[in-house]
């Protein structure tokens, strides 16, 4: 249980670091239309008991392709500090809004757990991966019964800043990929694992 508990926490950790991390460069775009002052995010970015229940749930969803406990907490945990950067929010200084909610993060963090630990936990670079799918997800899912409307994410950031829109039931398809890709590489995990098991038993 506690190494659990640590496998979680260190890796939940790292992950918010780089969301926070990559989501500074930001601010390296002064000149651009999509660079200004956020704001505080509890008055701007309607953060609600909703909003971090929903993340953690559809985060957990994702994780439930690995049919383990850890990494079902872990796919909520991902998916709920794919949002610290709303702490640069704080600072009050120009940025470009949701770095992080960006299919080239989502690789990146992906690569950064597969180096981290040599490729040994391929599932772990899934999770994390699709953890942002499902922040994505979540997030058209909220606007669209909440407030039916639309949300916007800069997909391509930091190589194109301008946003894309969804709207309606794209969330279903979004979380639909998130699943299938960590379903598919626990599988390939899985029967890797088996595989080498029937080898050793052989020799």
């Amino acid at each position: 249980m506690k190494d659990h508990f640590k496998f979680i926490l260190k890796n939940s950790i790292i992950f918010a670091t780089i969301s926070f991390g990559f989501s500074m460069i930001g601010g390296l775009f002064p000149s651009s239309e999509h660079t200004f002052v956020i704001g505080n995010p509890f008055v701007v970015s309607s953060v609600t008991y909703e909003h971090v229940i929903g993340h953690i749930f559809w985060g957990a969803v994702i994780g439930l392709g690995t049919l383990s406990i850890r990494y079902i907490v872990l796919g909520g945990s991902f998916a709920i500090f794919l949002d610290s950067d709303h702490l640069l929010q704080f600072l009050d200084i120009e940025l470009v809004s949701r770095m992080s909610h960006s299919i080239p993060f989502a690789v990146i963090v992906a690569i950064v757990f597969f180096v981290i630990l040599r490729g040994k936990d391929l599932r772990l670079s899934a999770v994390a991966f699709s953890a942002v799918l499902s922040h994505l997800a979540f997030d058209v899912f909220l606007a669209d019964v909440a407030f039916t409307s639309s949300t916007k994410f800069p997909l391509f950031s930091p190589f194109v800043l301008e946003t894309v829109e969804f709207q309606g039931l794209d969330w279903l398809g979004i979380q639909i990929i998130g699943v299938t890709i960590v379903a598919a590489v626990s599988y390939l995990v899985k029967r890797k694992e088996i595989k080498l098991k029937n080898n050793f038993t052989k020799t």
